[in-house]
């Protein structure tokens, strides 16, 4: 029941600073949001993503450079979307590509699928688990075999240490 209140709480209090409004309204209303979230999920809240968790040391050691690491990966996307944005460069190749799972485990993908999607100029569309794919829209598919060498660098040097 803790967890509920929690749960609840924690998804009104992303609510109210998504909208940055304290108004007692949008507090209730991302309390009433919060509630059937937790209903609506209430099975998939209660179970732990499957796969192999690092031990603790290890996790905490990775985090600070997984951190900057994807807070680096955000500045460059931002920068290359604003650079396709004005015009001074294209956005001739824009497309799908599937990136391998590999073995990351369910909270590695969520994890790479998430991070992937902060950096501007490339979005999860799907998770292919009986292909074993991940399936990003990117803003520029011209070169999809590099697009792959990059998420899987960024995974074995950042990401897998913490959330493999």
């Amino acid at each position: 029941m803790t967890h509920r209140v929690l749960s609840v709480i924690a998804l009104a209090a992303i609510y109210v600073l998504t909208l940055a409004s304290l108004d007692p309204l949008d507090i209730a209303t991302g309390l009433v949001v919060g509630v059937v979230l937790t209903v609506v999920f209430a099975g998939r809240l209660d179970e732990a993503p499957r796969g192999p968790v690092p031990p603790l040391a290890q996790r905490v050691a990775g985090l600070p450079a997984f951190v900057w690491a994807v807070l680096l990966e955000t500045a460059v996307g931002t920068w290359d979307v604003a650079l396709r944005v004005i015009g001074l460069r294209s956005v001739a190749h824009p497309g799908v590509v599937r990136v391998p799972i590999g073995d990351r485990s369910e909270r590695g993908v969520a994890v790479t699928t998430l991070t992937t999607t902060l950096s501007p100029g490339s979005v999860v569309i799907d998770i292919d688990w009986d292909a074993g794919d991940m399936i990003f829209h990117v803003m520029d598919a011209s070169d999809p075999e590099a697009f792959r060498a990059h998420m899987q660098r960024f995974y074995d040097r950042y990401q897998r240490r913490v959330y493999p």
